[in-house]
């Protein structure tokens, strides 16, 4: 796998890397997590560490002292392997041998990342099966690199990162958590700090600071998410970065939510159950009653309402009262034709919009009748169309307390010394081997 994603020469020079990183005990990487640790403390935030199990239990005092400090786990996979060529059965099973380590560990998790960010379509099931409240394996790449600032050979490095990790590009649709088989999925942005660092060879923190700076700006402005991820044995080389990229989001009015990947995928779950009761009064007036916590955020644009509504974004308006008449001329929903399909309508509500199924244009502010072949790929569009249209909605936005955008701070754990990334090794051949023993046995 190693191979795979890096290609020979820059495997040889990983192995030199890690040489340099990693100890033969554990004190050197330690020291980079606490490191790593004061950083996020002086910025105000909590990172998200996934782990692999086998790792977790070879070094439980050092994990459990973290987490007793605050700092947040996930599970890594049971060893570090490819799940995206593995049958749902076997990857449940791992999955429940690396919760039974971290529960024999005492350290609790959070949720799940896929080594290698790599899943296949049984990764989901087997998680929801196992319990895993969120998965955060997908990748996708901001437009933020400039081709012409590097080599060629260092852009086919990349893009050969970019493909292994099946990442897709953050222009193609928004980016944010959505609902997959009962779990949250919560998307992990590139280029991360391996990409900047091994990949492109980038050696200027100023530099990278400046790429993940823009990725902030990319996300205020759209309200979308930012996971970084920051392995710990970078956080010399990416601290910087770090700081630069959590200070210009505090800078922001309305703000940028930092949070853990705990605490997206307990928002994404609790924003899930919000609902509007619309009532239409005879004044051409509708009465609003938003069911939801006391976080959510409640936006109308293009209407009057009976209460104080504080300015926002971009003609937004936020309604603090839970009850309230709007002036609408119609109902301020988005209808949609009877043959729209599932995954329109699932998108539209992962939006906080309230949708209703009918064939009567006329009853709403706003119709979209050509949502029947909608996927994914159609979602950035979608939202440009309702973003311009002069309709009047309510909705729920996404983020809580009022925030445009949301960022994480993440570092996967794979290897703690030397010793653990050669047992990672080993431990993928005898996986991969005994893989091919099971599908040449069915």
């Amino acid at each position: 796998m190693l191979s795979k994603s890096r290609g020979a020469r820059n495997l040889l020079a990983r192995i030199r890397t890690v040489m340099a990183r990693f100890g033969l005990s554990s004190k050197r990487f330690h020291r980079l997590l606490k490191d790593y640790q004061a950083l996020t403390r002086e910025l105000g935030c909590v990172p998200t560490f996934p782990i692999t199990a086998v790792v977790l239990k070879r070094h439980p005092r050092i994990i459990r002292d973290l987490h007793d400090q605050g700092v947040e786990f996930a599970v890594h996979g049971y060893v570090h392997i490819d799940y995206g060529v593995i049958p749902e059965a076997e990857q449940s099973t791992h999955y429940q041998n690396a919760v039974d380590i971290f529960q024999a560990c005492r350290v609790p998790f959070t949720g799940f990342r896929a080594p290698f960010l790599r899943v296949n379509d049984r990764t989901f099931p087997a998680l929801s099966r196992v319990g895993f409240p969120y998965d955060s394996s997908l990748a996708v790449h901001w437009d933020v690199i400039e081709k012409s600032q590097y080599t060629e050979e260092a852009w086919g490095e990349y893009l050969r990162v970019l493909e292994f990790y099946q990442s897709q590009p953050a222009e193609a649709r928004p980016v944010l958590p959505g609902f997959f088989n009962g779990s949250v999925e919560i998307p992990i942005s590139m280029p991360d700090d391996e990409i900047t660092v091994e990949r492109l060879g980038i050696t200027e923190p100023e530099e990278i600071a400046k790429i993940w700076e823009a990725i902030v700006r990319k996300t205020y402005a759209s309200g979308e998410m930012f996971t970084i991820q920051l392995h710990p044995e970078r956080i010399a080389e990416c601290g910087l970065a770090l700081s630069r990229a959590v200070g210009l989001a505090k800078t922001y009015n309305p703000p940028v939510w930092i949070a853990t990947l705990r605490e997206i995928a307990e928002w994404w779950q609790e924003r899930a159950g919000f609902s509007f009761d619309i009532s239409p009064q005879d004044d051409g007036k509708y009465l609003i009653k938003a069911e939801c916590s006391p976080r959510a955020t409640v936006l109308v644009k293009n209407g009057k309402t009976g209460v104080p509504a504080d300015a926002w974004y971009e003609g937004y308006k936020i309604v603090t009262e839970r009850e309230f008449a709007l002036e609408s001329p119609r109902r301020p929903v988005i209808g949609v034709n009877e043959d729209s399909s599932a995954e329109a309508l699932s998108f539209l509500r992962n939006e906080g919009y309230i949708v209703e199924k009918n064939n009567r244009p006329s009853d709403y502010t706003l119709y979209l009748d050509n949502l029947k072949d909608f996927t994914r790929d159609d979602e950035r569009g979608l939202v440009d169309r309702i973003d311009e249209s002069d309709a009047t909605l309510v909705r729920y936005w996404r983020w809580p307390d009022r925030a445009r955008s949301a960022a994480s701070v993440t570092g996967d754990i794979d290897s703690i010394t030397i010793s653990d990334f050669v047992l990672r090794i080993i431990e993928t051949s005898r996986e991969n081997r005994r893989q091919r023993k099971l599908s040449r046995d069915s």
